[in-house]
């Protein structure tokens, strides 16, 4: 098995990939350069019939070669029935969701289909994309799989290795059967792949400038890790969510239609993302510090910068624990405006919010369990304008007022 690899520029992986791979992703970027944010082709229908043409003898040679006879097969077809179809319609790549098997441990999978890249580079939807990937699931995690044993673990941790410009560039670092386009709604996860080697290199350009900003200080230890020890605690916190997930009297596998509802999904992030900070700084998990200051600064003060902010799902559950930090007065200002922080209160103050989630979770009627969760998020989220989810709270504004972009 390769060591866990830092994330190079998509330029810098030409040597290690064949011509073949190389010319499936510009054939695949120029493609999503026809269409529109739903999937379908807005432009020269007849460039895009050409460049079909040529993408799928390449991505059934790709699949022979990785052993992925039955995706290839599912493709062809999904694809076949979108030029039937015409292709201004959205397409459906319902065949190959369901053809997708996620790698084995240290093997290299491929993925192509219409799909969205959560937290992806602009523009944001539905568009063709690719990727080559590779399973890289650390030793240092074997201990923790086994101290918090996974009752339904389907999340493989991944280096990208190589992909088109939707999943290679800006922030998406994961990949779930619902994000990609079909008709039917999905009601089961049984992939979740985490691309962990794109991690360090955000959290260092984005996260860690804006947390020195606003606390005036730069001795944080999560930002002093190196790519191997960064992907290694990543993938920790990424399997301590998923397990948290699984967990409690609503675990999402069993509610994930009643937790895609914006309220209660939002509240589930929340609650996650605390069980695993309190975990990961209190029962001796390595990089467990490190962990603690990731989940809280990547929650409170990247996500909340995107430009979508007051429509986009991370954005929210950032501003709202922010606010339920900061009316417990577990975050403060001194003399100067700098931010403080308390991580010995943090955790008490966390565990609250958990409680409170989790009191509003034992509610049996979705409809009312619903109704609470939005009642909720609403004490510290306010509604916003048309088309937004909700509008940025006042002391978020006031205090975060200036963040280094």
């Amino acid at each position: 098995m390769l060591l866990p690899k830092t994330f190079y520029p998509r330029q810098a992986l030409v040597e290690q990939y064949d011509s073949t791979n190389l010319k499936l992703v510009s054939l695949v970027n120029r493609f999503r350069s026809l269409q529109d944010p739903t999937g379908r082709i807005f432009t020269n229908i007849n460039l895009a019939q050409s460049l079909l043409e040529e993408i799928k003898p390449i991505v059934r040679a790709i699949c022979y070669q990785l052993n992925l006879t039955n995706f290839s097969e599912a493709f062809k077809a999904d694809v076949q029935q979108w030029q039937t179809q015409g292709l201004n319609t959205t397409p459906d790549f319902s065949q190959s969701q369901v053809a997708y098997t996620p790698p084995n441990d240290g093997s290299i999978t491929f993925f192509i289909g219409v799909f969205i890249a959560t937290n992806g580079s602009d523009p944001k939807g539905y568009f063709l994309d690719c990727f080559f990937a590779q399973r890289e699931e650390p030793q240092e995690c074997q201990e923790v799989y086994r101290q918090f044993p996974h009752p339904k673990n389907s999340c493989q941790s991944c280096c990208l290795l190589l992909g088109s410009l939707g999943i290679s560039t800006g922030n998406c670092i994961v990949f779930f059967p619902e994000n990609i386009l079909t008709k039917k709604k999905v009601i089961a996860q049984n992939f979740a792949l985490f691309f962990f080697n794109k991690f360090q290199p955000i959290y260092l350009s984005q996260t860690l400038p804006r947390v020195q900003h606003l606390f005036g200080k730069n001795d944080w230890i999560s930002g002093q890790l190196s790519p191997t020890e960064c992907y290694i605690a990543r993938c920790i916190w990424g399997y301590l969510h998923d397990y948290f997930h699984h967990c409690g009297s609503r675990p999402l596998d069993t509610n994930l239609q009643v937790k895609l509802n914006w309220f209660a999904g939002l509240l589930e992030e929340i609650k996650v993302d605390c069980q695993t900070a309190i975990t990961a700084y209190t029962e001796n998990i390595p990089f467990g510090r490190e962990i603690f200051e990731f989940i809280l600064f990547e929650r409170m003060f990247r996500y909340p910068s995107q430009p979508d902010a007051t429509t986009n799902f991370d954005a929210g559950s950032g501003m709202f624990l922010f606010e339920w930090l900061f009316q417990h007065k577990t975050i403060t200002t001194n003399a100067i405006g700098h931010l403080q922080i308390d991580l010995e209160v943090c955790l008490v103050t966390m565990q609250d919010l958990i409680d409170q989630i989790e009191s509003l979770e034992k509610e049996v009627d979705n409809h009312n369990y619903l109704c609470k969760a939005k009642y909720f998020i609403r004490t510290l989220l306010p509604a916003g304008e048309l088309g937004q989810r909700f509008s940025i709270p006042e002391t978020f504004s006031r205090i975060i007022k200036i963040l280094p972009q």
